[in-house]
């Protein structure tokens, strides 16, 4: 289900009434989703041979980007291209001045499905946190490892922590037993990202809450990402 919330337009003058639309309390379906709604039960597709055929597809479309093609299906369309400064027509790509980019946009199919999307309204005190990306600074992984002690940066949506009412923070939930360790201390705290340094975590596995409230309501909201982190 796709929800989505308005705010109130800062962006025009001539409406002080306009509203524009902001995705929210949105659900990331991660790889192995995919790899458990390609073989559940009654499919004739295997793990081992969906991961294998996905990884070598995109092994080949990789390679063909490295050679300097493009690449298009009835799903996305890649193509490359460059930016930097160059001085005059006698200036030459220079990988210190100069980056090749790739942009990716949706093909027909995914066009379709675009349109057979439902959007449902929210009221914007249902808004929960939204994490997008974890990244442990020290073992240098996304969505993956906690490295207790080290620095750890979260990027999203609605993510600031307000000091009332109590209960909040980026809490770290250990798997096998449900104990939950609160990070003492957030270097960063902004509605799009938090900067922490992780507890002195045991090892094991783990999931991470973010639970905060706005400015005006004060009532807890819980985010959470489907991924599972380890702690070795």
């Amino acid at each position: 289900m796709y929800f989505y919330t308005l705010l109130n337009n800062k962006l025009t003058k001539d409406n002080p009434d306009d509203c524009m639309a902001k995705s929210v309390n949105s659900v990331i379906k991660t790889e192995e989703d995919l790899f458990k709604s390609l073989t559940a039960p009654g499919s004739i597709l295997k793990d081992v041979e969906v991961k294998a055929v996905k990884s070598e597809i995109w092994k080949t479309i990789i390679s063909f980007l490295e050679e300097g093609y493009g690449y298009r299906d009835e799903y996305i369309s890649i193509r490359l291209d460059i930016s930097g400064k160059f001085e005059d027509k006698e200036d030459r790509f220079d990988p210190n001045r100069h980056e090749v980019n790739i942009s990716i946009v949706p093909g027909k199919s995914l066009k379709k499905a675009c349109k057979e999307i439902k959007p449902q309204f929210v009221k914007a005190t249902a808004v929960k946190p939204e994490i997008e990306n974890v990244y442990d600074w020290i073992s240098d992984t996304s969505d993956d490892i906690l490295t207790p002690g080290g620095t750890l940066e979260i990027t999203g949506e609605d993510l600031k922590i307000y000091t009332e009412p109590s209960g909040q923070g980026v809490f770290f939930i250990n798997k096998s037993n449900g104990q939950e360790t609160v990070a003492a201390m957030t270097r960063i705290n902004e509605p799009k990202m938090l900067s922490l340094r992780v507890p002195e975590l045991v090892a094991g596995t783990y999931r991470i809450e973010i639970r905060n409230s706005t400015r005006k309501v004060k009532t807890l909201r819980v985010g959470t990402i489907p991924t599972e982190f380890t702690v070795q």
